[in-house]
């Protein structure tokens, strides 16, 4: 536990200042008739996830339960789009939502699951993929292992890998690749056969789907198609430097379907210089604090394996907003992500006293303190 003055406090009032950044946005809009409701939800998203961090306790069981939600959610997304494949092979209709193109590389098919897009449901295996190693990596930790569970971490592993490399999802590949990194990093080389498996893994598929050798070459494929919209963002990101556009600002001024592809570009474009600094203001003080307590935790205990993984997951998902732009109701998924979680990992302060102290051993359940 960090002793001191805890973060809470400085944190909402960088989200008060995003939020005042967010109506100054839509005061100063040349696009007011649009931005106003995205805006307004945009909030009301904001004050949810605020809520969420004062109101709900947070352990070492509660986040090895939410991996574990993670982990069964992603399983089924996966088999999901496996059996949509299986499905598509025999001729049947049944499952044809989870297929978006059925002849989209090397002839097969590219998936999308429930999600209504490849990129999509690549972003969110992601999250499972990463939930699922830290569960095996707890897993290892216990005294009685038994064959067949796992086994089933494999399975498991194994059906989300190739729902992922059938969403040909590029920046995904990216972002598993990070994160195994910095798992394998961060842990000692404890856990890293698994995780070379799944760089492995994604690493050659990510080799296919680019249809390129080198490193230069990759990342001029992740650049492919971008670029142009890149251009356009930072062209009208010149002319409303300051405050941006307002949310909802881009579709309303470019006329296009697609977003930039990169969520620091699109925060720049509707938010301005103002709304990106907050952003990565916010994100260096989250990764500092969350880097703070994995090192203040024991090398190999249960509490390091799981700060670690998200650590290494974050480190992901930040090289993955260069290449894709999840914003939902104008505001960034990682940022709505990370501000319940940021809240919830450190001491209560003053604006929420009544919660219980989290991080309390006593509050562990016997199973969990087998494994600290």
């Amino acid at each position: 536990m960090l002793r001191g003055k805890s973060f809470p406090e400085y944190g909402y009032v960088l989200i008060a200042l995003f939020a005042l950044t967010i109506a100054l946005a839509t005061l100063f809009s040349p696009a007011q008739t649009t931005v106003v409701s995205v805006s307004l939800r945009s909030l009301f998203v904001l004050l949810v996830a605020c809520g969420l961090s004062v109101l709900l306790p947070c352990t070492l069981e509660t986040l090895t339960r939410l991996c574990l939600c993670l982990t069964l959610a992603g399983t089924f997304a996966g088999a999901l789009a496996l059996a949509g494949v299986l499905c598509l092979h025999r001729n049947i209709d049944f499952l044809a939502f989870t297929i978006t193109r059925p002849d989209y590389m090397y002839g097969l098919p590219e998936v999308q699951s429930f999600f209504g897009n490849p990129n999509g449901h690549g972003f969110f295996l992601v999250f499972s993929i990463a939930a699922a190693v830290i569960l095996l990596a707890l897993w290892r930790r216990l005294k009685e292992r038994k064959r067949p569970a796992a086994l089933l971490f494999y399975v498991i592993l194994a059906v989300q890998l190739a729902a992922l490399a059938l969403t040909f999802s590029r920046a995904a590949f990216v972002a598993l690749a990070v994160f195994v990194l910095g798992f394998i990093w961060y842990n000692s080389r404890r856990y890293c056969y698994t995780s070379l498996v799944l760089l492995s893994a994604a690493a050659f598929v990510s080799k296919q789907a680019f249809e390129k050798s080198g490193i230069v070459e990759v990342i001029t494929a992740l650049a492919n198609g971008r670029i142009q919209l890149w251009a356009e963002g930072l062209k009208i990101f010149r002319l409303y430097p300051l405050f941006g556009t307002g949310l909802g600002g881009w579709a309303a001024l470019s006329g296009h379907y697609l977003s930039p592809h990169n969520t620091y570009l699109h925060v720049a474009v509707e938010l301005g210089l103002v709304g990106l600094a907050l952003y990565l203001i916010y994100i260096a003080l989250f990764m500092k604090d969350l880097r703070k307590m994995m090192l203040g935790a024991a090398a190999g205990s249960a509490r390091y394996i799981i700060l670690s993984g998200l650590y290494s997951l974050c480190l992901g998902l930040l090289v993955h907003q260069f290449f894709e732009s999840y914003l939902y109701h104008g505001l960034p998924l990682f940022l709505l992500a990370i501000t319940p979680l940021h809240f919830l990992m450190r001491e209560p302060g003053v604006l929420c006293r009544f919660r219980e102290r989290i991080w309390s051993e006593q509050d562990f359940s016997r199973a969990y303190r087998r494994v600290s």
